[in-house]
């Protein structure tokens, strides 16, 4: 009797790994546009507890370099925020999904009114 082999996912770990941490920045930046109030420093404050205390993804060090570096760069602190840890946790692609998901809530309500 033979036996068939096993089935071998064309995925290798590190793309399922990718897969995984593309699916987490898409959604923490996604709940981050929908339900984030009150200015960047509210938008700061939720992004550290979501990333920071409860998903672990940055140390506290890391963070606030993170913020140091949003602080010289010109533009929105909470956008870059979002933009600079999702690329720390899914690389170039994480960087894309995390500005397109966090922005889209508020263009798509400005749209929409318009």
């Amino acid at each position: 009797m033979s036996e068939t082999p096993p089935v071998r996912s064309s995925l290798s770990e590190r793309d399922r790994e990718q897969g995984s941490h593309l699916a987490d920045v898409a959604l923490v930046a996604l709940e981050r546009g929908c339900l984030a109030f009150g200015g960047p420093a509210a938008h700061i404050a939720m992004l550290r507890e979501e990333v920071l205390v409860r998903r672990n993804w940055l140390s506290e060090r890391e963070f606030l370099d993170l913020l140091g570096i949003t602080n010289l760069i010109p533009g929105p602190n909470s956008t870059e925020m979002v933009i600079l840890c999702s690329y720390r946790r899914a690389g170039w692609p994480g960087l894309l999904v995390g500005e397109l998901l966090f922005i889209f809530p508020a263009a798509a309500l400005v749209l929409a009114l318009a």
